[in-house]
């Protein structure tokens, strides 16, 4: 029995210059995408007006979503696996286009789920491939910088993305807010198309010559996608209800409140930032130390909620969500094998949606906005879950990290 072992992919080897303009482009599709995503979210009134409906329609088009994302990425990843990955990711984004210029102009609630739906689909397509293809502009030496850039194209959608169509909605019309993100979306589909690099899976070896077998890097695969929906899951069961943990919990003015999550989201920043250099020099340490330093505010914010202390757990959250995805993206995909790189990000995909399904209603079920307090207890606990997952995933992979000079590195 055999076992592919491939390392990350050496198509970047002969060009080792880091591709900033190509991850640029990158990045700011997945502001984009994330930004539609829970764009709803910042609507609310407007949509609820309308679109006829009340304020559970307009939260669950963010739901329905997630459950699309969930049951057709992994499917239309593997669909798509043989075809030119800068062309996946540039028809995905003109699909997602259009369907948020369905969304602008639905004149029914009925017709906005439907754009919703299509949506999503482009979406999950996309998100699966991104990485990937993102991946194949690398050098080893780079992967880290490299994700930690495409992947923070999501926070600033957090950041700015959502406050900006918010503001185009009240100053315009809530279809404004889809149409923008339509056409900007075209835009990038069109030159990621014309300028990016064509980034073709290699062929298929004749049956005779295939490795025969589990890939060694399923398991670890496994383990790391089981850790994000935990972590997904503890994320969510608190940040849906942060607004009642700073006032009740920490007994913050309303006031301080906008200015507590500015700090917040500026943490995570700082973790983009500093993620990239992590991930090329101490990947599994630093992804492990994450983890124990978010279960830490965690149980700061469940037991020392109304102390300065929480100031502290505040910015250690922010700062976890911002260098936590880089870290784990760049470590599954120096641990994926060639036949396992797209499984392995599309299933952190559809597992992290279904996190982000799940939590809040956990959350609400442990205490959610009425006593925070239990809320952050079980976000402790999934923390520490998830970092026990981490633990074995790195374990469990067969063949070691890469360094930053590409060169094998047993540990970390």
């Amino acid at each position: 029995m055999s076992t592919s072992t491939a390392s990350v992919p050496t198509t970047a080897a002969a060009a080792p210059r880091f591709p900033l303009g190509s991850l640029l482009l990158l990045s700011l599709a997945v502001f984009v995408t994330v930004t539609a995503e829970s764009l709803p979210a910042g609507l609310l009134p407007e949509m609820v007006e309308g679109l006829r409906t009340d304020p559970l329609g307009v939260g669950l088009l963010i739901s329905v979503w997630a459950v699309t994302v969930i049951v057709t990425s992994i499917p239309l990843a593997r669909l798509t696996a043989r075809f030119d990955r800068r062309l996946v990711a540039a028809g995905s984004l003109a699909a997602f286009a259009v369907a948020n210029a369905a969304t602008a102009l639905a004149p029914t609630y009925e017709v906005a789920v439907a754009t919703r739906v299509a949506a999503g689909v482009a979406h999950g397509l996309f998100w699966a491939i991104v990485i990937v293809y993102a991946t194949s502009l690398l050098a080893p030496s780079h992967l880290g910088r490299g994700l930690a850039l495409v992947t923070a194209g999501g926070t600033v959608a957090t950041l700015a993305g959502l406050p900006a169509g918010a503001l185009i909605a009240q100053l315009l019309s809530w279809r404004w807010s889809f149409g923008v993100l339509a056409v900007a979306a075209l835009a990038l589909a069109i030159v990621i198309a014309l300028r990016l690099p064509r980034r073709a899976p290699a062929a298929a070896m004749p049956r005779a010559e295939r490795p025969t077998g589990a890939d060694a890097s399923l398991a670890p695969i496994l383990l790391f996608a089981a850790a994000a929906l935990v972590f997904a899951l503890g994320q969510f069961a608190t940040f849906t209800y942060v607004r009642p943990l700073l006032e009740v919990s920490a007994g913050a003015p309303e006031a301080q409140v906008p200015i507590l999550l500015f700090g917040y989201g500026a943490a995570g920043l700082v973790g983009v930032a500093v993620a990239g250099p992590l991930a090329d020099r101490w990947p599994r340490g630093s992804l492990v130390a994450v983890l124990a330093g978010l279960a830490a505010a965690f149980g700061i914010l469940t037991l020392a909620a109304d102390t300065p202390l929480m100031y502290v757990a505040l910015a250690a959250w922010g700062f976890a969500i911002g260098v936590y995805f880089p870290l784990q993206q760049s470590l599954l995909m120096r641990i994926a094998t060639d036949r396992t790189r797209t499984l392995a990000s599309a299933g952190v995909v559809v597992t992290f949606n279904v996190g982000i399904a799940v939590g809040p209603w956990l959350g609400d079920l442990v205490g959610g906005a009425a006593a925070p307090a239990g809320a952050t207890a079980l976000s402790g606990g999934a923390v520490v879950v998830a970092l026990l997952l981490v633990v074995a995933a790195v374990g469990a992979a067969r063949r070691p990290v890469r360094d930053r000079d590409g060169s094998a590195a047993t540990r970390r």
